[in-house]
């Protein structure tokens, strides 16, 4: 019995398109990430700090992103007068710990005059708050030494994400934070520690001080 080979020379036509013999169509695509883009704000969208204010508690509720995003938007445009009412959300127990995240946000986008509200909450019982506005106090530029100091104290808290956010809140300051130096060495060279944890100190160090090579301060694994 004689068998056609068309349908193996398909099957190789196709193997060649895709780009290589034993390539399936479409395996070797990568998904491409998606991001939430900031939203473009008419100056006019709210009537006052007030209403965005209102705005940005009820999407929080209804965990309406982009209302979300649109008042966060608005409010880090308004500058100075929007830091209390953001602040106030911040330090107050009373509103949700997602409402007190998103001041947070806010918050790191208005400049040193939001330092000392996020300053406090590092200290925050609530973890999700805590973590929040640790990883955002190394977002506002410039820095200062008492974020600094501040940050390293929270290399030792007990939380390990506390700990973890600390250690990027650092790398994002980059080389203002050379005070860190040893105590990140130190976070690497702790092998009781995770390797994210240990890879974020990596990263931090470089961003810290880019032209220094560490290798001989890192212990090998």
């Amino acid at each position: 019995m004689r068998f056609s080979s068309r349908p193996a020379i398909v099957v190789m036509i196709l193997l060649l398109a895709a780009g290589g013999c034993g390539k399936v169509p479409g395996s070797g695509k990568k998904k491409k990430k998606t991001t939430r883009r900031r939203p473009q704000v008419a100056a006019d969208a709210y009537g006052s700090i007030a209403e965005a204010v209102d705005e940005l508690l009820e999407s929080t509720k209804t965990n309406n992103l982009a209302k979300q995003d649109r008042a966060v938007a608005w409010l880090s445009s308004r500058g100075t007068p929007a830091i209390d009412p953001l602040a106030n959300i911040l330090g107050s127990s009373d509103h949700s710990e997602a409402a007190r995240v998103v001041a947070c946000q806010a918050l790191s986008k208005l400049g040193p005059g939001a330092r000392p509200a996020l300053l406090q909450a590092t200290d925050d019982d609530a973890r999700m708050v805590r973590v929040s506005a640790t990883r955002r106090l190394g977002l506002i530029k410039p820095s200062d030494q008492q974020t600094v100091d501040r940050l390293v104290t929270l290399l030792g808290h007990e939380d390990p994400q506390t700990r973890r956010a600390a250690v990027q809140s650092l790398g994002s300051i980059g080389t203002s934070a050379d005070a860190a130096i040893d105590p990140l060495v130190e976070i690497y060279n702790n092998k009781k520690n995770t390797d994210l944890l240990r890879n974020d100190a990596v990263q931090a160090l470089k961003k810290i001080n880019p032209r220094k090579d560490f290798t001989d301060l890192l212990l090998n694994d």
